[in-house]
């Protein structure tokens, strides 16, 4: 017996709810702040180090919301977990906007990042409702939400100039929206047996031979995409290849090829899950080396948010389809332990990263995390993501 019928949103439906949720959470709430990072230093006059804690603050946060997402899924059901997650980024947004000083900024920095770890799980357990046919594509989509919310976010900072409290209170609105929208579209009920026993996280899934380098791969992703996602700008306009407003452009750019992570589903299928993750590892790497070692060259930096922000969301949807097959008895469990593990990446990349620069520059971490991100592709999972999930503990 379950909790409701196996019936549910159509996946178009359903992928635009997620995309919009995911969207403001990560490409706003999250992403925002590496985003204005560069009118907040000069405003506040923070050293690179102390805009790297802030940053770590989100990921801090992040981290306790993965450890809750899957118990919380279950009691609270999609609806009311996305409403939780919506209220976070838009709540967490709204205090950066209203800030004098650093320490409002770094909480609401901190209260947003929760969100980021709430709002997806809820859609891994929704897809279970919908055709099987269409949940690869579906989930792929959900994931590139992240880029269509820098897409949106960068032009936004554009208009808004140096003005960067009034961008937070921009994003904090639409998250405001999209959050209305989802709680629509998703279920009330919890999803699943309801005799069910809660699913948690087990420590055996780190050492499981097929879901272990799934999650060691999370991580290292993390650590190696955060500098960007945290300094790139910053890089930028302190290397004086971009203006302020170019910069901004530079973050649309990265979202607007974010939207290529909708077809990861259909690459696994034509090049085999190896071979995908291993390119697309290879490729995320070299797009970050290219920031790092030609900034001011004309092609570099428009070749590299375009091959970043394809190759990053392109990898997240790869993994987000991997954990399902791994854990298909349990999805929230399962997402919310691969994004623990990325999570615990993003977080020791801005500490590691923002005492490393200060002593070495920022291109020599830049290029740290290129090598970290192109060898994860060792990584790769070693068999078809269509087949039967396995049982890791």
């Amino acid at each position: 017996m379950t909790t409701q019928a196996r019936t549910g949103p159509s996946p178009l439906a359903l992928a635009t709810a997620g995309i919009g949720v995911v969207g403001a959470a990560f490409g706003m709430a999250r992403y925002g702040y590496g985003l204005l990072l560069p009118d907040i230093r000069a405003d506040y006059g923070l050293a690179t180090a102390e805009l790297g804690v802030i940053a770590a603050g989100s990921y801090v946060a992040y981290l306790g919301g993965s450890v809750a997402a899957a118990t919380l899924a279950r009691r609270l059901g999609p609806r009311r977990m996305v409403i939780l997650g919506g209220a976070c980024a838009a709540g967490g947004m709204l205090l950066a906007g209203l800030s004098q000083g650093p320490l409002l900024l770094a909480l609401g920095i901190l209260v947003g990042g929760v969100s980021s770890a709430l709002v997806f799980p809820p859609f891994s357990d929704a897809v279970a409702l919908i055709p099987d046919a269409a949940r690869g594509r579906t989930l792929s989509a959900i994931t590139s939400g992240t880029g269509y919310g820098v897409a949106v976010a960068g032009p936004i900072a554009v208009v808004v100039g140096g003005s960067w409290r009034a961008a937070w209170l921009v994003f904090a609105g639409l998250a405001v929206l999209v959050t209305l929208w989802a709680a629509r579209v998703l279920p009330a009920g919890a999803i699943g047996p309801a005799t069910s026993t809660p699913p948690r996280l087990r420590w055996t899934w780190f050492v499981c031979p097929r879901s272990g380098p799934l999650l060691a791969g999370a991580l290292l992703i993390g650590m190696g995409a955060s500098v960007f996602w945290t300094f790139g700008v910053d890089y930028l306009v302190s290397a004086d290849a971009l203006p302020a407003a170019g910069s901004r452009l530079f973050l649309a750019a990265v979202g607007l090829a974010s939207v290529l992570g909708a077809l990861a589903g259909d690459i696994v299928r034509r090049l085999g899950a190896t071979a995908a993750f291993a390119s697309v590892s290879l490729a995320l790497g070299l797009s970050v080396g290219l920031l790092a070692v030609a900034p001011a060259a004309p092609v570099a930096a428009p070749v590299s948010a375009a091959l970043f922000g394809a190759a990053y969301n392109l990898i997240v949807a790869i993994e987000v389809i991997w954990s399902a097959r791994v854990w298909g008895d349990r999805p929230s469990a399962g997402l919310a332990a691969v994004m623990f593990m990325s999570g615990s990446g993003l977080l020791a990349g801005p500490l590691i990263a923002g005492p490393l620069a200060e002593r070495f520059g920022l291109e020599a971490v830049l290029l740290g995390g290129a090598v970290l991100l192109a060898l994860t592709g060792l990584l790769s999972p070693r068999e078809r993501l269509a087949a039967s999930p396995a049982r890791c503990g």
